[in-house]
């Protein structure tokens, strides 16, 4: 589906890790190659990074469990999840792909992705260790496959200090969007 200017519409996810700080860096690429972008975030993201960053990024609103319900009386997960071409969550916490991977649907984002979300891109960020436990790979299974893609995560020095280098790392800015762009621009999904 493409908005009447011609943009393809991304719907960005952050999720409460470390790596949410990146999360405009990403918005604003985004928006630079000129997509429609809306952002939903989960209440933990904003123990990492304030909700007023995220909406200058975006240019809009921030989409959050306090505003699931719109005063219209329209069901946002539903709306976000039919509105988006693209789902991208960065970054994709290993909570965040647990819940969405045995259906859990109780916050704003696992519920709109949960709602048929056309296209999902995750872009994980979190410790080695964390990545690599076999219930996040059997969760990244599951997500693969209901043809969910997958951008990172990416080896190096972690954000958190105490972390050695290792493969959890977010993917860079650019990488993320050539993913993006990829998916929208294939019939793949």
């Amino acid at each position: 589906m493409i908005v009447e200017d011609g943009s393809k519409k991304v719907l960005v996810g952050v999720t409460g890790g470390i790596a949410a700080y990146k999360a405009p860096g990403v918005i604003r690429r985004l928006r630079e190659a000129g997509y429609a972008v809306k952002t939903v975030a989960t209440e933990a993201a904003f123990r990492f990074i304030p909700e007023e960053t995220l909406s200058i990024a975006t240019g809009s609103r921030i989409y959050t469990d306090r505003t699931w319900w719109e005063e219209s009386g329209r069901v946002e997960h539903v709306s976000l999840a039919r509105w988006a071409d693209l789902v991208l969550v960065a970054p994709a916490t290993a909570d965040a792909m647990a819940r969405v991977a045995v259906g859990l649907g109780d916050d704003l984002l696992s519920a709109t992705i949960l709602a048929g979300a056309r296209r999902v891109l995750w872009a994980p960020a979190m410790n080695p260790e964390m990545w690599g436990n076999p219930a996040t790979m059997r969760n990244v299974q599951v997500l693969d496959g209901w043809n969910h893609s997958f951008v990172g995560p990416s080896e190096g020095v972690m954000a958190s200090a105490e972390e050695e280098p290792g493969v959890g790392r977010l993917a860079d800015e650019a990488e993320i969007s050539a993913a993006v762009e990829r998916m929208l621009t294939t019939d793949e999904g």
